[in-house]
Formats: structure tokens, sequence, C-alpha cells
């Protein structure tokens, strides 16, 4: 999902190298994962329901405090944040922060572990944190010491902060050493992007992809009442790097919806990626697709989020 500290508009030079430079490692593993084949096995079999019907927990990642308005018209009820004291504070009533204290695949965390335990103990009973953002797609494959990083921050979470979760996202790399019974994470995003081979408009997305995942979520051992569905919200035509994804259409948009609808039903928590703009990865954003030159997919949201 890539909402790393680009998310945050980190403006030092070096910090941009890092990230550049690690992307294009994550690339690399990617490709030669196998992992951006079109999928030809089997389907994944349909999910029972997660939560009660209007329980589902909402988020688009990538915003600024000045979109909370907007995305609350929409029906989102969570933001991603940093621990910060203004931030948390500047949440508007009705919503709650996703706290984002994590790393991206082998890189380190945002927070050190004492710096991530006192903001644990400083933000565990706020009644506006939903919870804590510990790793996005975190590759076990290539650095198996993740997995004990995360193991642990999730245990000081669950001892510390009753009530709140802990939330990692993941890629189709290695997910068994990831599972619940091995680090205790709450909540699992899972990440594929159907819309994928060009940044111009193709005439199907691999819809397949999907239920690729979530097979390998299924022999990880990770239950579908842990799965939070990524919904692809976001395109490459505008950015300055990557080209391999497309802003879906609405027809497109709709499949992606029905798909997760079936294998993951009535989730804890359900993510669209991206709402803002990343000049790397995400360009257009769903921020952008409202209408006229882009697919209206805010619309398609906003009905689906305050659907009753």
């Amino acid at each position: 999902m890539d909402i790393r500290d680009v998310r945050f508009k980190v403006s030092a030079v070096a910090a941009a190298v890092v990230l550049v430079a690690g992307f294009l490692l994550y690339l690399q593993h990617r490709s030669s994962s196998g992992g951006d084949e079109p999928y030809t096995g089997p389907p994944a079999t349909p999910g029972s329901p997660a939560a009660r019907p209007g329980q589902t927990r909402r988020i688009a990642l990538n915003t600024q405090p000045s979109d909370y308005p907007r995305l609350k018209e929409l029906g989102y009820n969570l933001v991603d944040a940093k621990p910060d004291d203004a931030l948390v504070a500047g949440v508007p009533d009705g919503m709650q922060a996703l706290l984002w204290v994590g790393n991206f695949t082998c890189g380190d965390f945002d927070l050190n572990y004492d710096e991530f335990t006192r903001a644990v103990q400083r933000y565990g009973h706020n009644p506006k944190v939903y919870g804590w953002y510990l790793s996005d797609e975190p590759d076990t494959g290539r650095c198996p010491k993740v997995a004990g990083e995360i193991r642990r921050r999730a245990d000081y979470i669950r001892q510390n902060a009753p009530g709140q979760v802990s939330f990692i996202s993941l890629t189709d790399w290695p997910m068994k050493q990831l599972a619940p019974k091995r680090v205790g994470v709450d909540i699992y995003g899972l990440d594929p992007y159907p819309c994928k081979g060009s940044s111009d408009v193709q005439d199907s997305c691999n819809i397949g992809a999907i239920d690729r995942m979530v097979r390998m979520a299924d022999d990880a051992g990770i239950p579908r009442a842990r799965v939070a569905p990524v919904l692809q919200a976001f395109g490459q035509s505008c950015t300055k790097g990557d080209k391999q994804y497309w802003l879906p259409t609405q027809a497109q948009f709709r499949k992606i919806l029905a798909r997760w609808d079936k294998l993951a039903p009535r989730p804890p928590l359900e993510i669209s990626y991206s709402w803002g703009h990343q000049s790397e990865w995400a360009c257009p954003s769903l921020a952008d697709a409202s209408g006229g030159a882009h697919p209206d997919l805010q619309s398609i949201m906003k009905a689906r989020n305050t659907a009753k």
C-alpha cells in the first residue's frame, strides 16, 4: 500500500532518496516473486460476515487535516495520522485516528521501540485513537526479524491500549510468519491492485488478483474475520515514477467491490488507497475521482460508506 513517510510529506532530501531506493528494491523483489502474473488458480471461497451491519470502519489513506471535512461527508470515519498531540486533537468528532508508527517492507520503523512505547503510553487510552498501523507490506522472506518486532509491538498494544487495534498491511509475499498465532496482530489489510499493466485505462482488471491474495491469507492462517480489504482507488498516469496502474473506471471499481463483498463481507475495516497523491506511486487518486476528467468513484464510496 506504501503510505510510508512520503504520506506525511517528508521534506528531507536524504529521506526521499532512501524511500525511492527502498521502493525500487520492492519492485525488483515483487517482480521476481511471480505475484504480478495473472492469476489462473481456483477462486477463493466466499467469506462469512466479520462484523455486524454498519460496524465496518472506513479509512482513506494519505490524508491531511484539510481533507477531513470531505472525508466525513463521504462517510469515512477514520483518518490516518502520526502520534502527535495536535494531529490527534484535530480529529473531528465522529472520527478516530489510525496512527502510523510502522515500517515499509524491511525498512526501519518510524519510531524506535522506546519511542513507540512512549506513544502508546500517551495515546493508548485516548478515545480519538482507533489503533496503530505497525507495518506496511513487511517482507519476512527477505527480513525474517521483522515478524518479531511486529509481535512485540502488537503485544505491547494489547497490554497497554485496551480497546485499540494493531494493524498491518500485506501484499503477495510470504504471510505465514505474520499470522495472528505468531504475531498477535488484530487486523490485516490485503492490497491486491487488479487494474495493473498500464497507466492508461484498459478494458478489464485482473479481479482474480483479489482471489489469489485472499487464498494466500487463508493458507497462512489469517482468518477472514481479520481481513481488511484495500480498495484500489488510484492510478499512475500523472506520477513521476511508476506507471503500472490505472485508476479504475466506475464499472471496474464496482467489480472490485463486488468481489471483496463476496470474499470478505462486512469486514472490521475497509481501506481506500489512496486519497492523496504520492509523487511516485499514486496520481490520480480518490481525491481526483469526482467526475469530469476522472471516474466518479467518490459517489460510489459515499453510497457504500453511508448505506444502512
